[in-house]
C-alpha cells in the first residue's frame, strides 16, 4: 500500500477481490486519524473471518472448503463462482436456492446457471426448488430436491473421495440450511479421517 508517509505490504486473510476495496477503506480512514502503517498492517492481517462468509475450512493439505453458507444473492454469488474458479484442484460447487428474489427468480437463478456453466467448475451439486434451473443449464450437474440432502451429502463426499485434490464452495440463502453440508462433511472427515 502506497501512502504520502510511505509504502507497506499489506497481506489479507481473506477469499476475494470484494476484500481490497474493504481493507483500503478501514486503511484510509486509519490513516486519516494518524494510525501508524505498521499497526494498520498488522490490523488488517489480525482482522477474523467471519463465520460462513468464504471461510476456508482445511480439511486436509489437498481438501479445502469454502464456507459461503451466511446467505446468498446474485451479486454473491457471482463473487462465489469467480473466487471458485481460482482455487486449486478440482473445484466442486454446491448451490442452494437464492430466496427473496421475487418474480424474477426463475431468470436470476438461470443467470446464474449461465455464467457456472462458463466457468472452469468441475462439479455442480444443485439443491432446492429454484436451483433446478441453474442444473437445467449446467452440463456438468446433479439437482436434488429439498428433502434429499441426506443423499446430496453422500453424493459430494463420493465425489470429493475420487479425486486427490479438491476445493468445495458451498454457499445458499439461510432458508436452505447449507451448513448441515458443512458440518456432515467435517463430521465425517473427523470421524474417519477419509480426506487423508
Amino acid at each position: 500500500m502506497h501512502t504520502p508517509s510511505g509504502t507497506i505490504n499489506i497481506v489479507l486473510p481473506f477469499l476475494g477481490y470484494q476484500s481490497i476495496s474493504n481493507a483500503l477503506a478501514a486503511s484510509a480512514l486509519a490513516f486519516s486519524i494518524k494510525i501508524p502503517l505498521k499497526q494498520i498492517q498488522i490490523g488488517l492481517l489480525e482482522t477474523p473471518i467471519v463465520p460462513g462468509r468464504l471461510e476456508p475450512i482445511k480439511l486436509n493439505n489437498n481438501t479445502i472448503l469454502i464456507n459461503d453458507t451466511y446467505n446468498s444473492n446474485v451479486a454473491s454469488m457471482i463473487v462465489a463462482i469467480k473466487i471458485l474458479e481460482k482455487m486449486p484442484g478440482y473445484k466442486i460447487l454446491v448451490i442452494g436456492d437464492m430466496a427473496e428474489l421475487g418474480e424474477k427468480s426463475i431468470l436470476y437463478h438461470k443467470i446464474i446457471g449461465n455464467i457456472a456453466n462458463a466457468s472452469n467448475i468441475n462439479h455442480i451439486f444443485s439443491f432446492g426448488k429454484y436451483s433446478y434451473e441453474i442444473f437445467k443449464i449446467c452440463k456438468n450437474g446433479r439437482h436434488f430436491l429439498e428433502n434429499q440432502k441426506h443423499i446430496l451429502n453422500k453424493k459430494l463426499k463420493e465425489t470429493i473421495l475420487k479425486h486427490n485434490k479438491s476445493t468445495i464452495l458451498i454457499k445458499g440463502s439461510r432458508n436452505m440450511k447449507m451448513e448441515t453440508i458443512i458440518e456432515y462433511l467435517i463430521k465425517e472427515y473427523k470421524k474417519n479421517d477419509i480426506f487423508n
